[in-house]
């Protein structure tokens, strides 16, 4: 078990140097930064606009070593509070082979250009760096094609190293969760935060240093490129004719994208539902900023047993004031963890719900258009067959002639706040329109 070593990086990306605090000691995290223009703002009357940063160059090259600036006397060994011994901790190697990682990874991110990982991986690797280059090229080819600027301004992160395991043939097994903060250049001033992103790395000792002979990441990016062959069961990935699979795999999946993008752009006519009371917008959204990130204890908690999203939605709804529905065959409900409707929990059940419900409770619309959104509605994803995700609305994002063109959402599994949803790897979405309850 690796636990509490500290580190601070500093990170020179452009003409900007910032200073970013990297914990090693649980899990694994990071974020990045380029400077570059931005036409959008989040529609704030009262907000003041940033500046807009100076536009500038990025690149990352591993052959010479980490962009980082690594300095041996910021590292800090905690010790077992108990018996007082210091921990087992990464080799110093093994800790730069990984900021190494994570840094290609945020500057492609930044740049929306795929960096050149292939010096950080094992020659006997070509699948997991394919894998690996192959999931960038999916993250930068959606937020390239969406109506707002998703590059990167800005980023700091924090790693936190859970467990390693070394076997005799020199590898060595790393799990991390990674959190950071990030500035999209479509709202620069504004921190988007995304919570506890699961790494598996796997790194050999070889004649020519500490090379990656495999990476993993439990997130909706790597689950959609190889969702066939990830078994939870087994410690090995196996990718049947990867060089081929994995290509078409992101261009399939592009595709897909710009098709539910057109979706997202058509507009519906729709009749607002009347509702005896309003919905109060301002309270569930500060309630969704408030629980990103960590739980209230007051309710049940259902990461790892399904995901917590649907019960995280349910939470902010009432505290907008939408109360519980026990009346009729349509129910919203929770009376405790071993009495509630599936409705409070699950999305495809709620989706069901809010779609309708007519009588006493919510009064929600799912055929409006997806751009008519306001702070405290709704975002689905998955298909029309299977709901997989919903998030809370916590700003509109609109262009210069106040047209809405994205949603920043706050969510609970994964745990995001402030997120720009056209990021999101989830491309079909559709608005849950909230009017208010009866």
């Amino acid at each position: 078990m690796l636990l509490g070593e500290k580190i601070q990086v500093i990170i020179r990306a452009g003409k900007k140097t910032r200073i970013s605090a990297v914990v090693l000691s649980c899990l694994i995290w990071l974020a990045g930064c380029e400077l570059r223009e931005t036409g959008y703002e989040v529609f704030d009357e009262g907000a003041e606009t940033a500046a807009e940063p100076e536009a500038d160059g990025l690149e990352f090259d591993a052959s010479e070593g980490q962009n980082a600036e690594l300095e041996d006397e910021r590292w800090s060994e905690n010790r077992d509070p108990f018996s007082g011994e210091q921990k087992q901790k990464l080799l110093p190697e093994q800790r730069e082979l990984i900021i190494q990682y994570m840094e290609a990874y945020y500057h492609g991110l930044a740049s929306l250009k795929t960096q050149d990982m292939s010096a950080l991986f094992l020659n006997t690797a070509e699948d997991q760096l394919l894998l690996n280059e192959s999931a960038v090229d999916y993250v930068t080819g959606l937020r390239k094609m969406q109506k707002t600027d998703l590059h990167l301004d800005d980023y700091d992160y924090e790693l936190n190293v859970t467990a390693a395991e070394t076997a005799g043939d020199g590898r060595t097994d790393i799990w991390i969760t990674e959190t950071s903060t990030q500035n999209f250049s479509q709202h620069p001033e504004i921190d988007t935060t995304l919570y506890n992103i699961v790494h598996h790395f796997e790194l050999q000792d070889t004649a020519d240093g500490w090379k990656i002979a495999g990476h993993l990441q439990w997130d909706s990016i790597y689950w959609n490129l190889i969702r066939e062959y990830w078994d939870w069961d087994s410690e090995e990935l196996v990718i049947p004719e990867a060089g081929s699979f994995l290509p078409s795999r992101v261009d399939e999946l592009l595709a897909k994208a710009r098709e539910d993008m057109e979706i997202r752009s058509q507009q519906f006519n729709s009749t607002p539902k009347a509702c005896q009371y309003e919905y109060d917008r301002v309270q569930a959204v500060a309630y969704s900023s408030q629980w990103v990130g960590r739980r209230n204890e007051e309710w049940d908690d259902f990461t790892g047993r399904g995901g917590n999203c649907q019960n995280f939605v349910s939470q902010c709804l009432f505290a907008g004031g939408i109360p519980m529905d026990d009346q009729g065959e349509e129910r919203w409900v929770w009376n405790g963890a071993e009495d509630y409707s599936t409705s409070w929990v699950g999305v495809d059940d709620f989706y069901a719900y809010a779609s309708g419900n007519l009588g006493d409770g919510l009064m929600a619309s799912t055929d409006s258009s997806y751009y008519n959104g306001k702070e405290g509605d709704l975002i689905c994803m998955g298909s029309e067959t299977d709901w997989n995700h919903i998030v809370m609305i916590s700003q509109v994002v609109k262009d210069e002639q106040g047209n809405t063109v994205d949603y920043l959402i706050n969510s609970n599994t994964s745990d995001v706040r402030n997120f720009p949803v056209g990021a999101y790897p989830n491309s079909y979405q559709k608005l849950i329109k909230i009017y208010g309850w009866n």
